[in-house]
Formats: structure tokens, sequence, C-alpha cells
């Protein structure tokens, strides 16, 4: 599990004109820029990983806001640990006799199709 960061807005440190200026040029709209100047402190962005939380802080801090990252909780892993498996021993392979695929003991060869019961040996 990897943490996941919030960016919260408690003030602003320039003129108040400034950093609607300046909070425009990041793209956010005046309305909603008012709104997060009345209310603060106010969460900006939720659920970003640390080091996004981080570049979207200093964009805010350049602007002239008081930011902080505050932690929130894990968000769960992308991908599944990988599982371990027990180590497989040659006989749990087969070597193909039309093209000389070495595999996991199957029905046919995973290459080339082979169906390894015309075959006598493995």
């Amino acid at each position: 599990m990897s943490k996941k960061y919030r960016v919260a807005l408690f003030g602003i440190t320039v003129d108040t004109e400034l950093f609607r200026q300046n909070m425009a040029k990041l793209g956010v709209s005046g309305s909603t820029i008012d709104k997060y100047i009345k209310k603060a402190p106010v969460v900006l962005k939720r659920d970003l990983r640390l080091a996004d939380a981080r570049i979207y802080a200093e964009a805010i801090i350049n602007a002239g806001g008081l930011v902080n990252i505050q932690e929130t909780g894990e968000f769960p892993e992308t991908k599944p640990p990988a599982e371990r498996g027990s180590i497989s021993s040659d006989q749990d392979f087969a070597l193909c006799p039309n093209c000389g695929f070495k595999q996991k003991k199957e029905d046919s060869c995973v290459r080339c199709g082979w169906d390894f019961s015309q075959s006598t040996t493995l």
C-alpha cells in the first residue's frame, strides 16, 4: 500500500488581486479562487501521491498561497504483489520434439502446437 496525500490552502501570503492573477495563470477560474479565499482552510486536491502533492503545493505557494500537505490514508497496490511460487523441477518441463522449445508440461507445445501425445518420448 502506498500513502496518499491532500493539499490544503490555509490562506494567502500576497495581495488578494495578485493571488487571483497567479492562480488564473494556473487555470483556476475567478469564482473558484474567490471560494478558496473565502472558505480557507480548504482542501484543493485529494488522493495524490507525495511527489504529485509536492508539485501541486509548490505551484500554489509560487502563486502566493499558504498550503500544507497532509497524509490522508493509503492507496491499494497498483499491481498485486508477486506470489511466491515453488521452484519447478526439471520433471515439470518438457522439450518439444518438433521445435525444441522447453516449456512446462502441457498437452501441446505453446510455440508450434505439436501434440505431445503423438510423441512417445518427452
